[in-house]
């Protein structure tokens, strides 16, 4: 069974451009969330005020997400846009793994190339206590690149 999470902690304000205007990201990433559950993706959810979106992709839901996200592209916030990694978030993303392992995960895995994690290596789930709270502690070591796991 394949998953794809796409935990956003905080990585949203980690972006430069939105550390000067997260009002503005807050609104962006609500418009997006509509726009998403306008075209076909009703479970899409709100974002939280200041700390970003997070949601997970089932394998029964991904064409419907793929299909609702390419339509509301034009208006996806920094940080979901399909702006691949630099080399500088992929060392950031690297720094944020090791950082997960020192901090309760220790299977947590490397990003690859593409600055994916493969969740089956993860040994913890999206609401496992121990990811979320190293999440919190390491997710502004991605240097504003979208945290994405999945299978």
């Amino acid at each position: 069974m394949r998953t794809l999470i796409l935990p956003l902690l905080l990585v949203t304000l980690t972006a430069p451009a939105l550390a000067q205007a997260p009002a503005d990201n807050d609104d962006a990433a609500l418009a997006y969330a509509q726009c998403m559950r306008d075209n076909g993706y009703a479970e899409f959810p709100d974002p939280t005020p200041g700390e970003g979106m997070r949601f997970l992709i089932t394998p029964g839901r991904a064409a419907r997400f793929e299909k609702a996200s390419t339509a509301c592209r034009d208006v996806a916030p920094e940080g979901l846009r399909d702006e691949g990694v630099t080399p500088e978030q992929l060392e950031g993303l690297l720094k944020l793994a090791q950082c997960v392992r020192d901090n309760g995960v220790p299977s947590f895995p490397d990003p690859t190339a593409d600055g994916r994690f493969d969740a089956g290596r993860i040994g913890a789930g999206p609401d496992d206590p121990r990811l979320k709270a190293a999440m919190g502690v390491c997710s502004e070591l991605s240097r504003g690149a979208r945290i994405m796991i999945g299978g």
